[in-house]
């Protein structure tokens, strides 16, 4: 996701841009691999941005909500990572090096609508996350 569309999804959604959520995207952005809150926190003082640790914490939080990082959690770990797309979709993680690749297709409305006939909700929003072994990994279990 690139500089503007990121900047776009805080003005539609009537949210401030502010320095240090700017400070936080950046990095992410700037990273190939998902990363910590402390390790958010360590990069950026490094950088000499002055920004606390809360902050980024809620700032997580703010972006996972809006749909701009995706939360891996492995564990008692927690990352986040930058989404490159804009649009609805998934994600599939490595479960031993923690790669996250992003799924450009959603065929989940036949689920959906069994959803709805089981128990009467009103389906609205779904998150679905794959697990399990990239190429890599799994040529080093055999």
């Amino acid at each position: 996701m690139n500089k503007e569309v990121f900047k776009s999804v805080f003005q539609n959604n009537r949210v401030r841009m502010s320095h240090p959520r700017l400070f936080i995207y950046q990095e992410l952005a700037a990273s190939n691999n998902p990363l910590s809150p402390q390790e958010l926190y360590r990069n950026l003082i490094k950088q000499k941005k002055k920004i606390g640790l809360t902050s980024i914490y809620r700032s997580l939080d703010l972006f996972e909500s809006l749909g701009v990082v995706f939360k891996i959690v492995n564990g008692s770990n927690v990352k986040y990572k930058i989404c490159e797309m804009d649009d609805h979709h998934h994600h599939i993680v490595c479960k031993k090096c923690g790669e996250v690749v992003e799924l450009h297709f959603c065929h989940i409305s036949d689920w959906s609508e069994k959803v709805k006939e089981s128990t009467g909700y009103e389906v609205t929003d779904h998150h679905l996350n794959f697990y399990g072994f990239c190429k890599s990994c799994k040529s080093l279990q055999t």
